[in-house]
């Protein structure tokens, strides 16, 4: 296998892998990628979107990552779980484009604009036995309260 000479040092980027946290408050946002993925415990059928907005504090873009489930037939059922769509909802039409229910082309999403508020709140981590707890660290993370349309 090649070897990939990057260029930079570990210990200047190490905590590049950590998003700022921004003041709570309202926000004008910009989609810059809508992906598919599942939930790492039962397989259900998620959205990843990843909004930008502007840092009042550094005047930076920063990226804000939000998932909304899905409808899904879970394994062994006959019957459609639409349990906590309304995320997907209220994302569709803050940005213009009401979802109708069947299919959603991603892309008609990436580029659209919208205004949402956002909380701080404790970063979750799994506690080792499955459960999600507050990360003893004190850390702190963005949270989409609502959609504002």
């Amino acid at each position: 296998m090649p070897v990939v000479d990057l260029h930079v040092n570990y210990e200047d980027v190490q905590d590049m892998d950590k998003f700022p946290v921004v003041p709570n408050g309202v926000y004008d946002f910009v989609i810059k990628a809508l992906e598919p993925k599942s939930s790492k415990a039962k397989g259900r059928p998620m959205f990843l979107w990843t909004f930008t907005i502007t840092d009042p504090e550094t005047g930076q873009p920063t990226n804000i990552l939000n998932n909304t489930v899905l409808p899904w037939i879970p394994p062994g059922e006959n019957e459609v779980d639409a349990s906590a769509v309304g995320m997907l909802v209220q994302t569709c039409k803050s940005v213009g484009m009401p979802w109708t229910g069947g299919k959603i082309a991603t892309e008609d999403y990436v580029g659209r604009g919208g205004r949402f508020e956002l909380i701080q709140k404790p970063k979750q981590i799994e506690d080792g036995e499955g459960n999600w707890v507050n990360d003893p660290s004190g850390e702190k993370v963005n949270q989409v309260k609502k959609f504002i349309y």
